[in-house]
């Protein structure tokens, strides 16, 4: 089962969650799902304008990467339909291999554009179906990333969406608990409109 948190956040706020999980030192930005060889490793101003982004800590190993040969392709399971449709869909380069997100101990990282006028939902977290069959240093570290979202923002959204924050313009068809780091929720309060 995926496990992700869905936030708000400025560019100032993105840049304190990274600071929190030691990119650069510790942790590299790195293109989501195509991967190629030799890595391509982001700056931070480049990651947040991709749309989707992997996370890999130094200290827990790179990402497993999968090819059309590769045994995680070749299974009947769910998985292994979505790495075979995800293959025939993205049409990866000879150079190119896609992460195996049941195998790799990296977080995936959807960061929302931010303007004066408008910020969009973020999400962080994992993509595997158990975090904890990866392993526990990793499961560790991906409830200490989504907690931290969780602990310095704000709930602005969720299944009871109108009694949360009737006082914010948020524009979400989800109901999926959705939280406001601090300048995103500042913005917000001063009339950003959130999607």
């Amino acid at each position: 089962m995926v496990a992700a948190v869905h936030y708000f956040a400025t560019e100032s706020d993105q840049w304190a969650l990274r600071d929190y999980l030691g990119e650069p030192t510790e942790v590299t930005l790195q293109p989501w799902p195509v991967v190629t060889s030799p890595p391509l490793r982001l700056a931070r101003t480049r990651a947040i304008t991709l749309g989707t982004v992997m996370l890999v800590h130094r200290k827990l190993g790179d990402p497993v990467l999968i090819d059309p040969d590769s045994e995680a392709m070749a299974t009947s399971t769910k998985s292994g339909l979505f790495n075979r449709l995800n293959w025939e869909r993205l049409r990866p380069a000879s150079t190119e291999r896609l992460v195996d997100s049941n195998a790799s101990p990296v977080l995936f990282w959807r960061p929302g554009l931010s303007t004066a006028e408008e910020i969009q939902s973020s999400e962080i977290g994992s993509q595997a179906d158990s975090i904890a069959a990866i392993s526990q240093e990793y499961e560790r570290w991906a409830n200490r990333a989504m907690s931290w979202v969780r602990r310095r923002g704000t709930k602005v959204w969720g299944l009871e969406k109108t009694s949360i924050r009737p006082d914010l313009d948020i524009r979400l068809s989800t109901v999926s608990t959705v939280y406001a780091l601090p300048d995103a929720l500042a913005a917000l309060k001063s009339g950003a409109h959130a999607s």
